[in-house]
């Protein structure tokens, strides 16, 4: 099993991700359904309004659960599972929102993780001469997962790729592999994503980013939401 099959496989079993998926949908939908350009929302109210969210509901909404470590560190959501280290950030995009659009040097919470994922000294879990059997379970090799994600302004649409964040400073893919794991994207296009599977990127030419924003803009069709009875 490669080193994200075995994070999403882990972080599945222990509850975390199902939850999370239908949090991400959730916020997204509802900060569409309450965006009003008329009152002066804006693109930045909605991208404001989605990360407080997703960071305030996140932590209240994993606090308790068995072997379950949720809290806010540099302003972002942190969720600590047997040995991984999940974090969320939002995609820059347009029309598009490519996963290898983000970039981790935003701050030094935001790159360390891609830095430790990139290290070649890492403990070797398989490795005998380790004494593998006193740390299985808790340091996974590339345990610093990420989940980037955007949404429509609109209709709520949400989109989410996870992955493993590289340090790629000196070029390259910002992931060591990365999958599709919620929504649909704009586009097909395929883009190879570090040394892990083919994705779909729905970046085109000529597209111009909004930065720091995660918004896919499509037409207008309110009421595609999820139910406000998703999370309960």
């Amino acid at each position: 099993m490669d080193h994200l099959s075995e994070a999403v496989a882990t972080l599945g079993k222990n509850g975390v991700l199902a939850p999370l998926a239908d949090l991400i949908r959730q916020v997204y939908w509802r900060a569409a359904d309450r965006h009003e350009p008329d009152l002066g929302d804006d693109a930045m109210s909605f991208g404001t309004t989605v990360w407080r969210n997703l960071t305030n509901l996140g932590a209240a909404q994993f606090a308790g659960l068995p072997g379950v470590d949720a809290r806010i560190e540099d302003n972002s959501l942190e969720i600590l599972c047997a040995g991984y280290i999940v974090r969320l950030y939002s995609l820059q995009g347009g029309a598009g929102a490519s996963v290898e659009s983000i970039r981790w040097e935003g701050s030094e919470a935001r790159l360390g993780g891609a830095v430790e994922n990139s290290r070649g000294g890492q403990l070797a879990l398989d490795d005998e001469e380790q004494f593998p059997e006193a740390f299985t379970g808790v340091v996974p090799r590339r345990r610093h997962v990420r989940i980037a994600h955007a949404g429509d302004i609109d209709t709520g649409e949400a989109l989410a790729y996870l992955g493993l964040p590289r340090d790629n400073r000196d070029g390259g893919s910002p992931w060591f592999q990365v999958q599709l794991w919620l929504g649909q994207p704009a586009h097909s296009v395929l883009a190879q994503a570090g040394d892990g599977p083919t994705v779909p990127d729905p970046a085109l030419p000529g597209e111009v980013p909004i930065p720091d924003l995660d918004i896919l803009v499509r037409p207008k069709r309110r009421g595609d939401g999820v139910p406000l009875s998703a999370l309960a």
